[in-house]
């Protein structure tokens, strides 16, 4: 299985979007329903999101299919409330294989991808958020060197 990382280009986000809100539908818990313009409203973000400089995104895939996808972001960000001095940092948004891909390494290959260029671009640190529940997906974070800071609990009612 011969797969290719490349930049994304404008005709990629349709499928981004596809596979993006499948996973929404399959991966929300039970407070979380798609609202009823999710699609134009997940269209028009990727748009913003594609057109702004500071976005970076990546296809992972061969000549027949995308295998997955990563999309991020660089910036100056600062502390709530503003005591810390603003850092140039990473945040990489959402990395997703297609199922048929999955355990071949591609999420490690677009995270790495993500990393050099966010090295390349002065940053100091790079964030995520991934499922907390999810072992194989936090087995792949920790393996490309990230480790739980904060964590962000929650409590269903």
């Amino acid at each position: 299985m011969e797969i290719s990382i490349r930049e994304w280009d404008q005709s990629d986000l349709n499928a981004i979007q596809s596979r993006w809100l499948e996973y929404c539908r399959t991966a929300a818990r039970s407070d979380m329903t798609l609202n009823a313009d999710s699609e134009n409203a997940m269209h028009r973000w990727l748009l913003d999101r594609f057109k702004r400089s500071s976005s970076i995104g990546y296809i992972a895939g061969n000549s027949q299919s995308m295998a997955g996808f990563l999309i991020g972001r660089i910036g100056e960000w600062e502390s709530v409330p503003p005591v810390l001095e603003p850092r140039r940092i990473g945040i990489i948004d959402a990395v997703y294989v297609t199922e048929e891909f999955r355990r071949h390494g591609i999420a490690s290959q677009l995270i790495q991808r993500a990393i050099e260029n966010m090295r390349r671009a002065n940053v100091v640190a790079v964030e995520t958020i991934y499922e907390a529940w999810n072992e194989a997906s936090a087995q792949t974070w920790h393996r490309a060197g990230f480790a739980p800071w904060m964590v962000h609990a929650y409590r269903m009612l």
